[in-house]
């Protein structure tokens, strides 16, 4: 996934409140200033380069060379040295010791459940004593009752997209559609992923038995119920 879609992920993700979560991270991390930390499934580096903007020593990780690339190329632009780096949340290892790992905007729904705990102790592996893991899924209402067995759309000047989405078995398979004018035609262009159903308490048994410490928060940093579209976690080891 990401092969078409990377060249436009920042102006689709438009209806994400990044300055919002911003000012959550650097809250959480305020002690953490100037110290080392990885920004797992990072996309188009938006929040790494947040992050190492006001002053955090971060590296970026994604599953996807392309947004890997368009994340290099706003560092580039912006005049900031952040090493960006291959990771698959589903298969990963951190070899250096860290105080902080985020992973925003649903990384951990793209891992099955039966591989988050192994990615849990990953992460408890790599921080400091004292280290913060901050990350967030799309909650189990959203990817049943929003996202499953739904159709979407967007027409734009330069892309059209359909993304419809079939949810069956605690997973929501996405198929993507994109139209891409190049002068006076379009060329199509085909992507499928996968997003999985995480239950909240399942998450929540695989940090503590990981070892961590945390609280739980919805999309708007205020107190998570079974009506949030998104589960945000802040857990300290």
């Amino acid at each position: 996934m990401y092969e078409v879609l990377s060249k436009y992920y920042d102006s689709l993700m438009t209806d994400f409140n990044y300055p919002s979560y911003e000012a959550f991270l650097l809250d959480v991390l305020s002690d953490k200033k100037g110290k080392f930390g990885y920004d797992l499934a990072c996309g188009s580096g938006e929040i790494t380069l947040r992050l190492k903007k006001s002053g955090y020593d971060v590296s970026g990780g994604d599953l996807s060379g392309e947004m890997l690339q368009k994340a290099l190329n706003k560092a580039r632009s912006m005049r900031l040295n952040v090493p960006f780096f291959e990771c698959d949340l589903n298969n990963f290892t951190l070899d250096k010791k860290c105080d902080f790992v985020t992973v925003v905007c649903d990384g951990f729904n793209y891992v099955s459940p039966k591989r988050i705990a192994k990615a849990f102790n990953c992460v408890y592996g790599a921080l400091n004593t004292g280290g913060v893991f901050v990350f967030d899924v799309s909650s189990e209402r959203k990817l049943t009752k929003v996202l499953g067995n739904n159709l979407f759309y967007e027409d734009g000047d330069d892309l059209t997209y359909f993304w419809q989405n079939s949810l069956k078995e605690g997973r929501v398979k996405m198929e993507l559609t994109f139209f891409e004018r190049e002068g006076d035609v379009y060329r199509r262009f085909d992507e499928v992923s996968v997003q999985y159903v995480h239950k909240t308490d399942d998450l929540l048994k695989a940090l503590n038995e990981a070892g961590f410490k945390y609280q739980i928060y919805d999309e708007n940093f205020k107190k998570f119920t079974e009506k949030s579209n998104r589960l945000v976690v802040v857990a300290r080891k």
